[in-house]
């Protein structure tokens, strides 16, 4: 993937606002919408359904790849976890994980934060929503390749796929016999999901908990690298987190599309005649850099509201994790330069190796180098606690 795509988006947003690409891997015709005032009234559209029409995949589908009756149903059943209350429940828990990932490598003097931090944070986190222990956990660069090898790369890898499932399986089964405080254990005691449909869930959450936070943790950790003073701002207190992270998401949106959209109908998006079946892929990114709807959309300002971004979607699919996501995120970033406050990117940035294209975009290495610190004594930050008796 090129390093900066935005040039391309700028033409496309000025010339081709409703593109036809080539699609390969998708039967029938695909656009591409990249003005903001476009795709955000596809993504409001229930003319764009979200299940593909033809060729229907043999998996049970997640919740992202419904409509409703049923995408309603299933994100009331999870909805309460991802509130801003429940959300704020997880700080302390977050904290000692960002701090014990750090400690992790802070008396080398040199890491690569990708693969030491802004991955390792974000599977982390998702696994202790869902009360998963690290004894029973992946990886975290095993999660990511299989979710992206599995789910976004195309064509799909069958056989990371069958990894993704099986890993899945093993986890529900896990919690079925572990039940703790945690959002699995209510998921399995409401008796709301089917068996499938509680394993697709649980897939699901734990792709989309971590595949797009990894890309914008990274992204944001390589701004602040590159921009001291804005740095030292943000750590102290100058600018508000909030309209921080939304000008952060806004202008290096994780998720560079969203899903596609089929439509069910023949229809007209901006000056595109869009035949019924036909795929429709909202760029985000391109949408959340475009001129008419943010002055000067290149720039970081902290100081923009930002909050009609995108980068969660809109809409009935709108991203049910945008609180965790903002949580993570100042944790993260809080922690790390505050443990380790003279981190150098250790290449020039111009040399930034960019992948997951084309759904997503973030740096695959960010080496660095600082100052070594002695570690600190504190507890590491545990395994997730069952606190009941499995045998009930």
């Amino acid at each position: 993937m090129t390093a900066d795509p935005y040039p391309g988006y700028a033409w496309l947003r000025e010339h081709d606002p409703v593109c036809p690409v080539g699609g390969p891997h998708v039967p029938g015709r695909m656009w591409l919408v990249t003005r903001y005032d476009d795709v955000r009234a596809c993504l409001a559209d229930r003319r764009l359904g979200s299940g593909a029409p033809v060729g229907p995949d043999p998996h049970p589908p997640g919740i992202s790849h419904l409509d409703d009756p049923g995408h309603a149903r299933l994100r009331r059943i999870v909805a309460a976890a991802f509130t801003p209350a429940a959300v704020s429940r997880l700080r302390d828990r977050t904290a000692r994980t960002c701090a014990h990932a750090v400690e992790s490598f802070a008396g080398r003097g040199r890491a690569d934060l990708v693969a030491e931090y802004t991955r390792e944070v974000p599977v982390a986190v998702m696994h202790d929503l869902l009360g998963v222990p690290e004894a029973e956990r992946a990886p975290a660069a095993g999660v990511l390749d299989m979710w992206y090898r599995a789910k976004f790369q195309q064509p799909r890898d069958e056989a990371k796929l069958a990894e993704v499932l099986d890993y899945v399986r093993g986890l529900v089964a896990y919690k079925r016999t572990h039940l703790g405080d945690d959002l699995t254990t209510r998921l399995i005691e409401s008796g709301a999901l089917t068996g499938d449909e509680l394993e697709v869930m649980v897939m699901t959450l734990i792709g989309a908990g971590h595949i797009t936070t990894i890309q914008f943790l990274g992204t944001t950790v390589l701004r602040l690298l590159g921009d001291p003073g804005r740095r030292a701002a943000l750590l102290g207190g100058d600018i508000d987190w909030s309209r921080a992270i939304n000008e952060l998401l806004r202008l290096d949106s994780p998720s560079h599309v969203a899903e596609y959209r089929y439509a069910g109908e023949d229809m007209t998006i901006a000056d595109a005649r869009v035949g019924e079946g036909d795929v429709v892929l909202l760029s985000l990114a391109a949408a959340n850099r475009d001129p008419n709807r943010f002055p000067d959309p290149g720039t970081l300002e902290f100081t923009r509201d930002a909050r009609p971004h995108l980068a969660f979607g809109h809409g009935a699919h709108t991203c049910l994790g945008s609180h965790l996501v903002k949580l993570e995120t100042e944790i993260a970033i809080s922690t790390l330069f505050g443990l380790l406050p003279d981190l150098i990117l250790d290449i020039p940035s111009g040399e930034v190796d960019w992948g997951y294209a084309p759904t997503f975009r973030g740096p695959r290495a960010l080496p660095v180098t600082f100052t070594p610190r002695e570690p600190m004594i504190s507890s590491p930050p545990g395994e997730a606690t069952d606190h009941r008796d499995s045998t009930r």
